[in-house]
């Protein structure tokens, strides 16, 4: 491997920018790894935002979208809940939080 890898494809990538490259270059992707592997995803679409749930896992979004013909505006209300990432690499390549944490805080 030549330089900085421009994709990181698996947990022995992770190791050899850690192994092989300074802190300032690697420990922002390690970071990454904690920071997205939980993420808002949408849950279901409700009728008005007293009709959701707002607590440390479940938020409301608003989003307005205009007709491009008629120029109506129209709003919708999105229930969403902090959940668990299925498309972390955190999870895909098995990482825990104590190794990652450990590698961060060298």
């Amino acid at each position: 491997m030549k330089g900085f890898p421009k994709h990181l494809n698996s947990k022995f990538d992770y190791e050899y920018i850690k192994d092989h490259f300074p802190a300032a270059k690697w420990k922002p992707y390690w970071q990454r790894l904690l920071d997205e592997r939980f993420r808002w995803m949408d849950d279901h679409e409700i009728e008005s935002p007293e009709a959701g749930i707002v607590d440390e896992t479940h938020r409301i979004e608003t989003r307005t979208s205009t007709d491009q013909e008629t120029g109506e505006e129209t709003t919708v209300y999105i229930q969403q809940e902090y959940k668990k990432n299925p498309g972390s690499d955190f999870w895909r390549m098995g990482f825990t939080v104590e190794e990652v944490e450990a590698a961060l805080a060298a």
